[in-house]
């Protein structure tokens, strides 16, 4: 069998309708819940402390970046219905295996419910580090569990924890901040070109990756609005879960758009609606949320010498906070704390579940692996979703003892970087060839990607380069 005969054809129908732009923010939120856990509250407060507000031009260059990744990724998706890895295996068919294993590697690791736990442990004063991050693991089956259909249970719980921690981080930077450090944070905003000679790269990299979703979440952004049913997704069908929920036949494959005149009119319109998703939510309160928190941590930090590793960043914080506020102080940031921590690793598990589930489904029941996964191809999506979390969720819980959160993030946000150097030129090729010419990135989008894949190449080079020459 051919690689082009791999996977059937597209079939043509007509783009749906798209909602007002007011329905539109949705993904956006999950992806911003993704990103204000890890390099937010971790990796950039301690880069900022250790090497100053000169930094920050970085933070706004990656997030930037990841608005266009997140664009480009979510432009396929709403033209095809299809998530990013079988469109990539359309192509290149065993790039399916690899994106498989890669997001198994990425992010079964546990870091953030460990973070969580010494969090909620100092937050409450009682319990201990690993019994709350095995709790705290138990709540997301809990939640996943009793929503009849899974997305719309991970977005509408986000809706709630995001503007929750957005307000408390405003209030604490309200009580905490002056317009001289504001003006210094502007500085460093466009402090264009600078990197501290003695920075460690690996861990300026994470940063980087993590000014966002980072690695390879992005690319699950691709099933996230295909669950919500933007654009042709909405032929797809969504998973249910198979408890509460009904099921029904999920296509394994997507649909292309029948080019005409009404469509590209409703093209605009979904275009519309993921650039207000991704733009207002991802890219510019995700941008004030990760500012705030770091320089936040500046104010409180830098004065005492203190430049605290990994989750005790926040820990230390909270302490300073308490000497300051009282108890009210102190208790605060730890629950905007503990939120984030709860936000991202939650959608984290819901990201690897969902990619893992996707692959192992499509390539089930079509493509050139569907023999070799010939045993699973009476199971649907939605019990492979539920199965994996399930086993996902226990698998995390088993490995909780071994690593502290700093090791896990660091590793995930290197190796995310690596994979982004991978897909982001990937995703040129994908949305300028495979998409019918009305529907490709416009000539800036298209410099922008150009860019940013160079960037990322640049980074994997020299962190490959540091590791093993």
């Amino acid at each position: 069998m051919s690689n082009k005969s791999a996977y059937p054809p597209l079939a043509e129908k007509m783009l749906p309708k798209p909602p007002h732009w007011s329905k539109a923010l949705g993904v956006g939120v999950v992806v911003m819940g993704l990103a204000i856990g890890t390099g937010e509250l971790i990796l950039w407060p301690h880069l900022i402390v250790k090497y100053g507000l000169g930094l920050l031009w970085l933070a706004l260059l990656g997030i930037i970046a990841q608005y266009f990744i997140n664009q480009e990724v979510a432009r396929h998706a709403v033209a095809t219905g299809e998530g990013f890895f079988t469109s990539s295996a359309r192509v290149i068919k065993h790039s399916a295996v690899f994106w498989f294993f890669s997001a198994i590697v990425l992010y079964i690791w546990p870091g953030w419910a460990s973070a969580i736990g010494t969090t909620l442990t100092e937050l409450f004063g009682f319990g201990t580090h690993l019994g709350w991050s095995w709790a705290t693991l138990a709540l997301v089956l809990v939640l996943t569990f009793s929503g009849k259909i899974a997305y719309n249970m991970l977005e509408k719980s986000l809706k709630i924890i995001v503007p929750t921690f957005f307000v408390l981080l405003v209030v604490i930077s309200f009580f905490n901040l002056d317009a001289e450090t504001l003006r210094q944070a502007f500085m460093g905003v466009v402090n264009f070109g600078y990197i501290p000679s003695d920075v460690d790269i690996n861990v300026l990299l994470g940063a980087v990756v993590f000014a966002g979703a980072g690695g390879m979440l992005n690319l699950c952004i691709s099933l996230w609005y295909r669950d919500k049913q933007v654009g042709m997704g909405a032929y797809v069908e969504r998973i249910t879960n198979p408890i509460t929920g009904k099921e029904v036949t999920v296509s394994p494959t997507g649909y292309a758009v029948k080019v005409n005149e009404e469509n590209l009119k409703l093209w605009k319109g979904w275009m519309k609606f993921v650039r207000i998703d991704q733009g207002l939510i991802f890219l510019l309160l995700g941008f004030i949320t990760l500012l705030l928190l770091s320089v936040n941590a500046y104010a409180v930090l830098t004065p005492l010498g203190l430049v605290p590793e990994g989750l005790d960043i926040a820990v230390v914080q909270a302490h300073i906070f308490g000497n300051y506020w009282g108890e009210f102080g102190y208790k605060l940031f730890l629950a905007m704390a503990g939120l984030m921590l709860f936000s991202v690793m939650w959608t984290v598990i819901d990201a690897l579940t969902r990619m893992v589930s996707d692959i192992l489904y499509t390539n089930c029941q079509t493509g050139p692996f569907s023999k070799a996964l010939k045993p699973l191809k009476n199971i649907s999506l939605h019990r492979l979703y539920y199965i994996s979390i399930s086993t996902i969720v226990i698998f995390g819980a088993i490995l909780l003892p071994f690593k502290q959160p700093l090791t896990l993030l660091t590793i995930s946000a290197v190796l995310g970087g690596l994979t982004m150097a991978i897909y982001t030129p990937f995703l040129i090729y994908l949305n300028n060839i495979k998409l019918p010419k009305p529907l490709r990135p416009s000539m800036f989008t298209n410099v922008m990607m150009a860019l940013i894949s160079m960037f990322f190449i640049y980074f994997a080079v020299r962190v490959i380069i540091n590791q093993f020459f």
